[in-house]
């Protein structure tokens, strides 16, 4: 492997709109990398999985390349190309899905970042004792992908406080029964869950509405980011004190919009998913570039995007 040049690759679905690409030069000089270059990636979020299986057979061929982000395709990657994948640590197996590719000598292996990653951009967001604070509030997830997943793996394994509640919404089955399955391998009755399979923004509308106050609810659809639109209508309402937070960093945004709207007149509060985006990078780009993330190194990292 040429030691000069370290490629790494994201696998995305429109990588060429991604800040990522702006930011990583100064993200690889804050590391300490020398020659470093991020390739996007593009592949389909339609169900088809034979790009997929391709991007992952190249990469792992090509020895200038270290590693990939996966960021929409962390289950489908597993599912296209779990066996190109030698090892994959503990959290890979219990989410099913992979967010760091990343070689170590002739071995490629996978990780699931998001689980710890989701928790602390939790904590950044709300207090470490906000749902003993406030009983019968809980999470409203719209989207049952691989985020979500990290969310149940977080609340039911890692988490102390935790919520009275987590409904996930997924407009396909095979997501929501993934989202299932984890649920039951980890079994834990502190929190109720509840899954709802459909693509209507008038329920979604409807379970917000239905939120106790305190309550936090997600967009993790994508929609706003990889695809256009909301989950939830014009006309949502998001009751008071509800936390409203949009995993998209970028984009129209439509969800974190009507979140903002609806604060400027009520007590809510409206999160963005920029500090979940960097949490992310800079864990998977450790990972890739075998460079251990100490808080002076993520301090660094974090640093180069301020201003």
């Amino acid at each position: 492997m040429d030691e000069d040049r370290k490629i790494m690759e994201f696998f995305g679905v429109r990588t060429e709109n991604s800040q990522s690409r702006q930011y990583f030069p100064d993200w690889a000089r804050a590391l300490g990398v020398q020659g470093a270059g991020l390739r996007g990636v593009n592949l389909p979020i339609d169900g088809t999985l034979d790009a997929h299986r391709e991007a992952v057979l190249r990469m792992k061929q090509d020895p200038e390349v270290h590693g990939a982000l996966v960021t929409s395709h962390k289950l489908a990657i597993v599912r296209a190309a779990g066996d190109l994948i030698d090892r994959r640590t503990s959290a890979s197996e219990l989410t099913g899905e992979v967010s760091a590719l990343y070689k170590r000598g002739d071995e490629l292996w996978g990780h699931a970042v998001d689980p710890e990653n989701y928790g602390l951009a939790i904590t950044q967001i709300l207090s470490h004792d906000w749902w003993a604070r406030h009983e019968g509030a809980g999470i409203l997830s719209l989207g049952g992908g691989g985020a979500t997943v990290a969310l149940i793996v977080y609340l039911l394994q890692q988490a102390i406080d935790r919520p009275a509640f987590l409904q996930i919404v997924e407009k396909r089955s095979d997501n929501l029964d993934h989202c299932k399955r984890i649920a039951n391998r980890i079994s834990s009755d502190t929190v109720k869950l509840e899954f709802f399979h459909t693509n209507d923004p008038l329920v979604c509308d409807s379970l917000v509405a239905a939120l106790p106050p305190y309550s936090l609810v997600i967009n993790a659809t994508g929609m706003g980011k990889d695809i256009p639109g909301s989950p939830v209508t014009d006309n949502v309402y998001f009751p008071d004190h509800t936390v409203v937070w949009d995993l998209n960093y970028r984009g129209p945004r439509e969800f974190l919009v009507r979140g903002e709207l609806q604060r400027a007149t009520r007590p809510i509060k409206v999160f963005d998913g920029w500090y979940y985006f960097l949490r992310g990078w800079s864990s998977v780009m450790g990972l890739v570039f075998d460079i251990p993330m100490t808080k002076e190194r993520l301090r660094s990292f974090c640093e180069v995007t301020e201003g």
